[in-house]
Formats: C-alpha cells, sequence, structure tokens
C-alpha cells in the first residue's frame, strides 16, 4: 500500500504539469497584424505609399491600425439569441480574437478568428464621434450582419481611451 503512495504522488504531479502546459491562450493572435487590407486605390499618380505620410508597413502601436484596441460585437437574431459573437483585442502588441456564428456552427480563436474577421475591421471607418446610427451601419455592412437582426450590442475601446456602447433593437 504504501509503495502505491510513492507512484501516485509523482504521476499526480507529472498530470497536472502536462494539463497546465497544454492550457495556452487559444483567443491569442500569432500573425502580425498591419493595415495591409485592401485599401482604395490612391489617385492617378500617387502611390498607395505616397498616401500614407510614412510609408511604412510595420506592426503599429495599439489601436493604431483599426482606430481602437477593443471592439466586442454580439447579435441576437429574430430566432436564436447570441447567433453571433466576437470580439477583437489588442493590448500591448497582442491581439486576441473570438468569433462565434451559431446560425452556421463556427467557433473560432486565435489566428482563425482574426482571419475571419479581418476583412470586416478593415473596412470600419470609426471614431468616438462617428454617430451612433453610422457605427452600427458600418458594423452591419462590414461584417455582413443581416438587417433583419433582433439586437446588435457593439462595444469599443477607441485608442485615444474612450469607450463608447452601441446598441440597437428591431421591432
Amino acid at each position: 500500500m504504501a509503495n502505491n503512495k510513492k507512484l501516485v504522488f509523482p504521476a499526480l504531479i507529472m498530470s497536472a504539469t502536462l494539463f497546465l502546459a497544454a492550457c495556452g491562450d487559444d483567443e491569442e493572435v500569432t500573425q502580425p497584424v498591419t493595415d495591409d487590407a485592401p485599401e482604395e486605390t490612391a489617385p492617378e499618380g500617387e502611390s498607395a505609399e505616397d498616401a500614407s505620410p510614412s510609408g511604412d508597413t510595420a506592426v503599429t502601436s495599439d489601436g493604431q491600425t483599426y482606430g481602437f484596441t477593443d471592439l466586442s460585437v454580439e447579435v441576437d437574431m429574430p430566432d436564436q439569441d447570441d447567433a453571433l459573437d466576437f470580439s477583437y483585442e489588442e493590448e500591448r502588441g497582442q491581439i486576441e480574437a473570438e468569433y462565434e456564428n451559431k446560425i452556421d456552427g463556427v467557433d473560432l480563436t486565435g489566428d482563425e478568428a482574426f482571419n475571419e474577421m479581418e476583412q470586416g475591421l478593415s473596412q470600419l471607418n470609426i471614431s468616438p464621434d462617428t454617430p451612433d446610427d453610422e457605427v452600427i451601419s458600418q458594423v452591419v455592412e462590414a461584417f455582413g450582419i443581416d438587417p433583419g437582426f433582433k439586437k446588435i450590442e457593439i462595444e469599443v475601446d477607441y485608442a485615444g481611451g474612450s469607450d463608447k456602447n452601441y446598441e440597437q433593437t428591431n421591432q
């Protein structure tokens, strides 16, 4: 019996160590985020780099790529609450992304979630001064959300430090 106790304790320690090592942060995006998404073409005679003050394509500091450091969107459809739920968070150069679409049975985290959202993120042109209805319209259009939604909630933390909540309920 004493011999079994000697074997159980080290096995328990090894199991706990392996379990903790396997528990990584799956939401973290490992690919660099730049503003290299498809852009509108520059006026004739100017290159896209000329249109940028620095012409720099390096990874930017928090919030400079999209104008916000955190975006969270929750959408209820008439027949499905929490039908769409996604978030993007940028902090200290690290990015976390989550994307869940219950209607299509999609649940992604990390790079896969970011890849699903990247095109929509790059289409947004919002700031704290953008009217609420315009922010909601841009999010709906950029992410291809069915305009027949029952309710949409959007939370944005802007690069300047302000944060705003937007909400719209349709009948």
